[in-house]
């Protein structure tokens, strides 16, 4: 349930207005990243969360903290708990979202006419729904010339094998919506949680869509971009309610979790002009306004950067951004307070590294299993610096402490539940009667 407010005439008027920050359910990484880079730059960041615990909460830079169970799911919940802390801090606050799940439903609210409760740090809802859905995606790479990889959105197994006619293989099938597949029961496991699937041949497309489309599970057929794992970048970008970039930042993606399809776990900031222009190029194009995640492929046969996506919220990294000079949310914040732009623009800090150990550790075990990386690469890769890590901060220690002890805390109690292995007995040893 909600935590009750108090009335608000008990509360301070003095200080910056806080930041509304979302966390739904297995997204603790964007949510940690909002909470910290507000938190530095003196915005008050409160915490609205789907479940009870979330690691953005152990952050010293949480100033307050309100659950709304399956709020993604209930719109209306959040609706609620959105109107009654705009009536404790005297009137609409700025609400920044941390995953997908979360941008969806805030784009929903803010489409309906929120606007008592929620200063939006979004782009037009409209566009938001085109950018988070594939298939509109693809329409509108089309109307404005995208530099993106060659899409199809079959609805029958006869427009698979008519785009497999016009496909180069290999290619990825991808969800057109971020839930379309983890929301379809009868798929395997292993393809509900993926963000994308590599087919190398016609048979491996058609067996593959042949499970999806009698479920629904609306997907995208699209060429894969030669080129190792290395050869994905990011732009992470700010562009103000006047139409001006106020920051833009790039990254290169080193190794990413799952591989091949995933997001970044070891990732260096970059000063990348060509790749920055054609960002902002793309934006301003569609009429972008807010924070942009870009991802880009190097297309290793041309040099040509190809845009995979448009994501309207910071990215999962997105701390190395902060880190390194560009602190988006903060633009964000003071946007949609209506205060100007930085001037001159923050210069931003090339050269750093981020890491996010978990997942960086499974994405190498499984480079290795395919003969891509080695230990001693791994090793090496870690004594970069300067290395931002995603959960240890020396600046904010408590969210590594309090998980790490809780995860030594499982691992012991798992340990003693599990039965024991009774000693081999030894063949000499007489039994007993």
């Amino acid at each position: 349930m909600s935590r009750p407010f108090p009335a608000a005439a008990s509360l301070p008027s003095a200080g910056p207005r806080p930041c509304v920050v979302l966390s739904c359910i297995g997204a603790s990484e964007g949510d940690m990243n909002l909470v910290r880079s507000l938190g530095l730059a003196g915005v008050p960041a409160i915490l609205v969360a789907e479940y009870a615990e979330p690691p953005a909460r152990l952050s010293r830079h949480c100033s307050d903290f309100v659950q709304v169970p399956l709020f993604s799911e209930q719109p209306e919940a959040l609706l609620q708990a959105l109107r009654r802390l705009a009536a404790r801090h005297g009137g609409p606050l700025p609400v920044l979202a941390s995953a997908d799940p979360d941008l969806e439903v805030l784009a929903r609210l803010l489409a309906q006419g929120a606007s008592d409760c929620i200063v939006s740090t979004l782009p037009d809802p409209d566009l938001v729904r085109r950018l988070m859905d594939k298939t509109e995606f693809d329409r509108l790479a089309a109307a404005h010339r995208l530099p993106v990889p060659r899409t199809f959105a079959p609805t029958s197994l006869a427009e698979v094998r008519d785009a497999a006619e016009r496909l180069r293989f290999p290619a990825i099938v991808k969800p057109a919506t971020p839930q379309a597949w983890c929301q379809s029961p009868g798929l395997p496991e292993a393809v509900r949680r993926a963000k994308a699937l590599r087919v190398d041949h016609v048979d491996e497309l058609m067996a593959l869509c042949a499970q999806l489309l009698p479920l629904g599970a609306t997907s995208l057929v699209q060429e894969f971009i030669e080129g190792p794992d290395e050869e994905h970048f990011d732009v992470h970008a700010f562009i103000g309610r006047d139409g001006r970039a106020q920051a833009v930042f790039s990254g290169r993606k080193w190794r990413i979790w799952p591989p091949h399809a995933g997001s970044g776990c070891l990732v260096e900031s970059l000063n990348e002009p060509r790749l920055e222009a054609l960002a902002l190029d793309i934006l301003a194009r569609i009429g972008y306004r807010g924070i942009a995640n870009m991802n880009f492929k190097r297309d290793c046969r041309t040099g040509e950067f190809l845009l995979l996506e448009i994501n309207p919220r910071v990215s999962q990294w997105g701390i190395l951004t902060t880190r390194c000079g560009v602190n988006l949310p903060w633009l964000a914040w003071r946007d949609a307070q209506g205060l100007p732009a930085p001037d001159p623009a923050p210069p931003v800090r090339a050269g750093r590294w981020y890491v996010n150990g978990l997942k960086d550790l499974r994405a190498v075990r499984q480079y290795r299993a395919e003969g891509l990386t080695r230990w001693s690469d791994y090793l090496r890769s870690l004594l970069r610096w300067p290395l931002v890590c995603q959960t240890l901060s020396l600046d904010d220690p408590r969210p590594a402490l309090v998980l790490t002890s809780r995860w030594i805390a499982r691992k012991m109690k798992a340990s003693r539940q599990s039965p024991r292995r009774r000693p081999a007995e030894d063949p000499q040893t007489p039994r007993h009667p």
